[in-house]
């Protein structure tokens, strides 16, 4: 299959990330995408992890961007605003803000970290006690309803180098929440060049085959999202193969986005 769609992508603006929102959109179009939603890692009030992520300041200049972009090819993709956010209960207010005031269309929620009640981060660990804390967040980020799909939501296994007790537990945890409150879970198509190896030690690493092979069984909701950070990933083949490749491995079969959207926005 061919990607036609992505609701995750990046700009320069996250500062590890190449090109602006123009560079992806005139990819995605020689490539047939028929829809592009922007993500950039959210611009958080008072820039708590300035290294993953672009300036509260930039946020007026990512939306103007975005709204010249879209009104210049309007005729050419379906665009939609977004950003890819991490479950934070300090935020909440300004991610509803966000939707409501400022005129994005979605969010989706990346968990590469926590917050503590002061606005200050914490990090994903291999502990038992890390692995059930992101499921904690990822679980609390689906019941908001704040949240269009979850991004990869087998980031844990970024830190993950075989499957435990605590790793089938938190897979199914988030699997079988995500079908209760009906929210999509995301194939996250560039996690399939990451590096398996860091530091001599070897991580299963996202896209996890375990957990997709368990999502597919189940009658949870599977959508994939680009989560391009440069314009030449859109129609790199290497890629492609690779993701088609793992798609049939893992017996996914794919829920429809549109129908996805179209439920979340009557729902916020």
């Amino acid at each position: 299959m061919k990607l036609d769609y992505t609701f995750h992508s990046h700009t320069y603006r996250c500062k590890h990330a190449n090109g602006d929102i123009e560079d992806y959109v005139i990819k995605a179009i020689e490539n047939g995408f028929k829809t592009y939603g922007v993500s950039d890692h959210v611009f958080l009030p008072g820039d708590p992890t300035p290294w993953m992520r672009g300036s509260f300041t930039c946020l007026d200049n990512y939306i103007e961007t975005y709204n010249k972009v879209k009104a210049k090819y309007k005729d050419q993709i379906d665009m939609y605003l977004g950003f890819e956010c991490e479950y934070g209960d300090i935020y909440l207010d300004y991610y509803r803000y966000l939707l409501k005031e400022r005129g994005f269309d979605y969010l989706i929620c990346g968990q590469h970290n926590g917050f503590r009640d002061d606005g200050t981060p914490y990090f994903l660990s291999d502990t038992n006690e890390g692995l059930y804390q992101y499921r904690d967040n990822i679980i609390k980020a689906i019941k908001s309803g704040l949240f269009l799909y979850i991004a990869h939501p087998d980031l844990f296994f970024a830190v993950v180098t075989k499957i435990t007790p605590t790793v089938e537990q938190v897979t199914k945890d988030i699997i079988d929440v995500a079908i209760k409150y009906d929210v999509a879970l995301e194939v996250n198509v560039k996690g399939l060049l990451r590096n398996k190896i860091r530091d001599g030690v070897e991580y299963i690493e996202y896209p996890a085959k375990y957990f997709w092979k368990v999502a597919s069984k189940t009658k949870v909701k599977i959508v994939y999202g680009g989560d391009f950070h440069d314009p030449s990933e859109i129609g790199d083949e290497h890629l492609l193969n690779l993701f088609n490749n793992f798609v049939e491995e893992c017996g996914i079969t794919f829920s429809n986005i549109h129908e996805i959207y179209k439920n979340y926005k009557k729902l916020i």
